[in-house]
């Protein structure tokens, strides 16, 4: 069984285009009779009655065959061949001689000398010449196919080498893209080992500094308890000798001296006290953390039982919404709101002081808020009043170190927490600090407690 014969769809969908076939002879009834011969074909046919008119359609046109006649007057078919063959465009183009005369050897072999590729006798036998002809057209068909390959070809094979051009750079590109990744990787090694060698350096110097804090906090904290006790004893001294002055030289000394004596004995009280308070300080910065469960209404009752006599003194109110049971250091919570409303009595501008005091669930903290009715606090002292030893008012409006709200500071940020404050001048202050929530159990801690309380 045969292979079927495959053809390319685009080749049997496209029909070829006429081409042109030149009839050159100088009878006009010869040229006739050729037209009715190669109608048929569907070609072009194209009349020349000489030679030199061949010679100026060759000059306009492409032929796939020339049938020339070779006895024409002034120029016969072997000088028009010859005439032909001479352009370079026309060189390969295929040439049929047609004659009635002429039959040797000689005469046949002058005609494929000049050119000729084939040589028919008259009178034609149609069947013949047509069938020589479409030979030639088909050969002329196939050369035009093979030219339109091959600037097809020539295109393509433009195109590939543009393509392998840019694929050239593109590669160059690339390794060059490689060439500096690689650099960029070796100077990020690089980066990364002398950064770590410096963290380490680093982490080796903190940890040297704290040690050395470590060492000076623990120093300084034996220094304040020794200076402490060192300086409590010549107080004590100064204090007995001027009270022994007094009652010895009692209604004796005239007004100034009473008065010089008096600013003797305050002054050592107010150096006793900033002792007091500085070792507070110092003791709580040196001590860690005893975290249990309180109940913080019962801590505020704690700070407010320390400070009855200031409330009598005031005639201050201080209530107390519900208050939740959390995770504290039961000393430094009782100090905190011991301060906290120790200031917000102390620092009434003349009225009765009122003090208020709630807690509210954010989240995983509680937030706590201390309340008054005092003088207020100016925006641009917000911070500087929980730095110690900061004062806004002179010893003789309001008596005290310095030291309280740095203590509150102090005491809430060992907790985790924060402490800022929220005032106006002559509104009152409200101190906010949250402490965190702790889990127990797997539940958060609740409030206690259901309604509010006047002290």
């Amino acid at each position: 069984m045969e292979p079927e014969t495959q053809t390319h769809p685009q080749a049997a969908e496209e029909k070829p285009a006429p081409v042109n076939i030149l009839m050159v002879d100088d009878e006009p009834a010869n040229l006739l009779a050729l037209e009715a011969v190669l109608e048929s074909l569907g070609q072009r046919l194209v009349r020349a009655g000489s030679g030199r008119e061949a010679l100026r359609h060759l000059m306009n046109e492409e032929f796939a065959v020339i049938l020339l006649d070779v006895a024409m007057p002034v120029m016969d078919g072997f000088e028009t061949a010859r005439l032909i063959r001479q352009r370079e465009k026309n060189r390969l183009t295929p040439i049929i001689f047609l004659t009635a005369v002429g039959r040797t050897e000689t005469e046949i072999f002058r005609g494929y000398k000049v050119g000729a590729v084939d040589y028919l006798l008259k009178p034609l036998v149609p069947e013949i010449l047509k069938s020589k002809v479409l030979v030639f057209i088909e050969l002329h068909n196939k050369t035009r196919q093979i030219q339109k390959l091959n600037v097809e070809l020539e295109r393509y094979v433009r195109e590939l080498e543009s393509a392998n051009l840019e694929l050239k750079k593109e590669n160059a590109v690339r390794r060059r893209a490689e060439q500096e990744l690689r650099h960029s990787d070796e100077k990020l090694r690089n980066l990364n080992s002398s950064l770590e060698q410096r963290v380490a350096e680093r982490s080796a110097l903190a940890e040297e500094r704290a040690r050395e804090l470590a060492r000076s906090n623990a120093e300084l904290q034996q220094f304040v308890h020794v200076s402490s006790h060192d300086l409590r004893e010549p107080l004590r001294m100064i204090t007995s000798f001027v009270q022994l002055l007094q009652r010895h030289f009692d209604h004796q000394l005239d007004p100034t001296s009473e008065e010089y004596l008096q600013y003797v004995v305050e002054g050592a009280r107010r150096i006793q006290r900033l002792i007091d308070d500085l070792l507070s300080y110092t003791r709580l910065g040196g001590r860690s953390l005893s975290p249990e469960t309180v109940q913080s209404g019962e801590i505020v009752q704690e700070a407010l039982s320390n400070l009855t006599l200031s409330i009598e003194e005031s005639g201050a109110q201080v209530t107390c919404e519900p208050l939740p049971e959390l995770e504290a250091d039961r000393t430094h919570l009782v100090l905190l709101f011991q301060n906290l409303i120790g200031n917000a009595i102390k620092f009434n501008g003349g009225k009765k002081p009122k003090v208020h005091i709630r807690a509210r669930a954010e989240m995983d903290q509680w937030l706590f808020s201390v309340e008054d009715n005092g003088i207020g606090i100016e925006p641009q002292y917000f911070e500087k009043i929980f730095v110690v030893f900061q004062r806004l008012h002179a010893r003789e409006e309001y008596p005290g170190t310095g030291i309280g709200l740095a203590l509150c500071k102090k005491i809430v940020e060992q907790h985790n927490g924060k402490i800022w404050v929220k005032s106006e001048p002559g509104k009152g202050s409200v101190f906010y600090f949250t402490i965190p929530k702790q889990i127990r159990g797997g539940q958060h801690v609740g409030q206690v407690g259901d309604e509010s309380k006047a002290v």
